[in-house]
């Protein structure tokens, strides 16, 4: 008698010991998963971020080349000297900042649910069935600097781009952990084509 309870001892704590292993397993999965997921959420929002921040400000403000953009020529009508005005890029660029700033300020908050047969691994069944929802806390603020690239175009013509370089540094707040997600985006704000002989360097700005 006392054997077999012994056997149905050691037979319940196989089972508790092989529960306890497997929702340790599924336990690092999921935070494995959670904290994939919440980066590719924290990257679209900074994107979408920028992406609106942009284009809100250009509607608003209208950059043209030519607005920003002074040539100096010698006697012989070659490019001396170019010269950008730099108070109405640090305006455009403190618009955008804001802008950024205010979009990423909108998204505090974002559910995201991990389908359940990611948790084991079956890659013909992923995406499929009962999902697994949880939700993060976003926080996040932008940066940004302005560039200037010079590139061959053709014989005699040298397009010039003014160039917006924006980092957004987003932080996930979730299980009582921080983590912190960079994205940085290019645009281009304005360029054109200069046509003619032109100095071998500008200064950058």
């Amino acid at each position: 008698m006392r054997r077999h309870k012994n056997r149905i001892l050691l037979a319940a704590a196989a089972v508790l010991l092989a529960a306890v292993a497997l929702f340790t397993v599924v336990e690092l999965r999921l935070k494995s998963l959670r904290t994939d997921f919440a980066a590719v959420e924290a990257e679209n929002t900074a994107a979408s971020a920028i992406t609106k921040g942009v284009d809100d400000t250009l509607r608003q403000y209208k950059l043209n080349y030519d607005d920003i953009v002074d040539f100096t020529y010698d006697d012989g009508g070659n490019i001396k000297s170019l010269s950008v005005d730099i108070i109405t890029l640090n305006t455009f660029g403190n618009e955008i900042g804001k802008n950024i700033d205010e979009n990423i300020k909108n998204i505090e908050s974002y559910k995201v649910q991990i389908p359940l047969t990611l948790l084991f691994g079956e890659e013909f069944t992923a995406g499929i069935g009962l999902k697994v929802p949880f939700y993060i806390t976003m926080k996040g603020s932008s940066s940004n600097k302005f560039t200037d690239i010079f590139e061959s175009a053709g014989v005699n013509q040298t397009r010039h781009k003014i160039m917006l370089e924006i980092k957004v540094s987003m932080y996930i707040l979730f299980g009582g952990k921080m983590t912190e997600i960079e994205y940085k985006s290019n645009i281009c704000v304005a360029e054109s084509i200069i046509i003619g002989a032109t100095p071998s360097t500008f200064a950058n700005f």
